[in-house]
């Protein structure tokens, strides 16, 4: 036996998702619709321009190598030391500083053991 269900009205609904990771969906009365665009237009910021990564850090690049800002980025953002990093990876403290002066250059070898340590990509220190 089938039971009468009351069904959704869906046309006078619009649907809004908002956010992009843990998306929220709305549903609108339609009418009411028209106020949130009008609110939302003040809110608008139009095209945002997109920055490529190594422009902000371009004058550590040139000062530096890439591979070598790339490390000190790395290191930093894992809370070492040069020491600590050195210890980590059983070499002298001052190999560290000279792959991040760009006065020693970074091998694949030692480009995968900083990946392990510090939980990046290698190809970042190559």
């Amino acid at each position: 036996m089938s039971v009468p269900m009351k069904a959704r009205r869906t046309k006078r609904e619009i649907p809004i998702q908002v956010g992009d990771r843990r998306p929220r969906l709305f549903l609108v009365p339609k009418d009411q619709a028209d106020g949130l665009v009008r609110l939302l237009k003040n809110f608008e910021i139009g095209e945002v321009d997109s920055v490529p990564g190594r422009v902000p850090v371009q004058d550590l690049i040139d000062a530096y190598t890439e591979p070598g800002v790339a490390l000190r980025g790395a290191r930093a953002k894992a809370g070492l030391s040069q020491g600590g990093l050195a210890a980590k990876l059983s070499i002298a403290p001052s190999n560290i500083s000279e792959m991040e002066h760009g006065k020693r250059t970074i091998g694949k070898k030692m480009a995968r053991r900083l990946a392990r340590v510090l939980g990046v990509g290698y190809r970042i220190f190559l």
